[in-house]
């Protein structure tokens, strides 16, 4: 399902000159590859364009065209924010919320207005300019439907982040959302030069001894429910000292977990620096795990999602799993 015009966002695109790019909390590969593509293609078209973020992207995005441009709300700690008062249009993407995009050192209320582009059923419409297309695996897929309708030259510069944001978001074009249409969109990146294992070597087989060290305590830690049909684990912030790892080392465990014979759903709980616990949920077959974390002001897709709250670690993993386990009562 789409909702808002792209050809309306293309024209405030073309019309206006000064942009910020900005994305959710915990950045993913859909998140920085959608920016990165979205800034060069702005570049292209001569406008003046930054991203800022909340958090800095995650060191296996490294190897990705302009991830240097990426800057977070730690650049801007106790700077005057004279230089970035002249950027009045926010671009968000991949967000379901505007909250998600968590503290970039901005006041949103700073700018004119906001440019929403996700691919999330959960969006709140924040914008002033929406455009929701629940249809896609990514956003990824929406930034090259824009560089086409902006009639832009998708260099590989531009095919190589949409490529990545494409493969991540789908894992490895494993997941529900990975459609004909994605397949055709990653066949035209492909022709423009992208080579598919170096991307894929770069994120899924870069791993530093930390990550695996990390994944083997937390498997190690796998519980399941008397019913076989839930797998959690817990990350504390005392694991990732033991480890020596850094939080987005984290990404994909929980996918690990969701492998066991006759689990549903999985849960990986982890504790972040500033005392919050961040759930990600994994699940298989009709279990929707959007409309569950949707419940707890989190969000994703019916096959993944993810939410932060506030409190003990062990004691909202109580709470999570005991409400896992009614819902999954519900429908057996």
């Amino acid at each position: 399902m789409k909702h808002g015009k792209k050809n309306e966002i293309a024209d405030i695109l073309k019309k206006h000159n000064h942009f910020i790019i900005s994305s959710h909390m915990h950045l993913d590969g859909d998140a920085v590859g959608s920016e990165l593509a979205l800034y060069l293609i702005l570049k292209q078209l001569k406008k003046d364009v930054r991203i800022i973020n909340q958090d800095k992207a995650p060191d296996v995005y490294d190897f990705l065209p302009c991830v240097q441009e990426i800057l977070c709300s730690e650049d801007f700690a106790g700077k005057d924010f004279h230089e970035v008062r002249k950027y009045k249009i926010l671009i968000v993407l991949d967000s379901s919320n505007l909250e998600r995009i968590g503290n970039i050192g901005i006041e949103t209320s700073q700018f004119d207005f906001i440019i929403n582009i996700d691919h999330h059923a959960s969006n709140s419409f924040f914008g002033k300019y929406n455009y929701i297309n629940t249809d896609v695996s990514s956003v990824g897929e929406i930034i090259f439907a824009f560089a086409k309708l902006l009639k832009t030259n998708i260099s590989l510069q531009i095919a190589i982040p949409l490529y990545a944001a494409i493969v991540t978001d789908t894992g490895s074009f494993r997941y529900a959302n990975t459609k004909a249409a994605t397949f055709k969109i990653a066949h035209q990146l492909v022709q423009l030069g992208v080579n598919p294992s170096y991307i894929t070597n770069y994120i899924y087989n870069n791993y530093d001894l930390s990550s695996l060290r990390l994944l083997g305590e937390a498997l190690v830690n796998i519980k399941l429910d008397p019913s076989l049909r839930i797998s959690w684990t817990v990350i504390s912030r005392e694991t990732l000292c033991k480890t020596n790892a850094k939080d987005e080392e984290s990404e994909g465990i929980v996918d690990k977990i969701l492998s066991i014979k006759k689990v549903l759903v999985s849960v990986l709980f982890r504790e972040t620096k500033d005392g919050h616990v961040k759930i990600s949920f994994r699940s298989k077959g009709n279990f929707n795990v959007d409309k569950f974390a949707g419940k707890f002001g989190g969000g994703g897709h019916p096959n993944a999602a993810g939410c932060q709250l506030i409190g003990a670690v062990h004691e909202v993993c109580n709470t999570i799993i005991s409400e896992l386990q009614k819902e999954l009562n519900l429908i057996s």
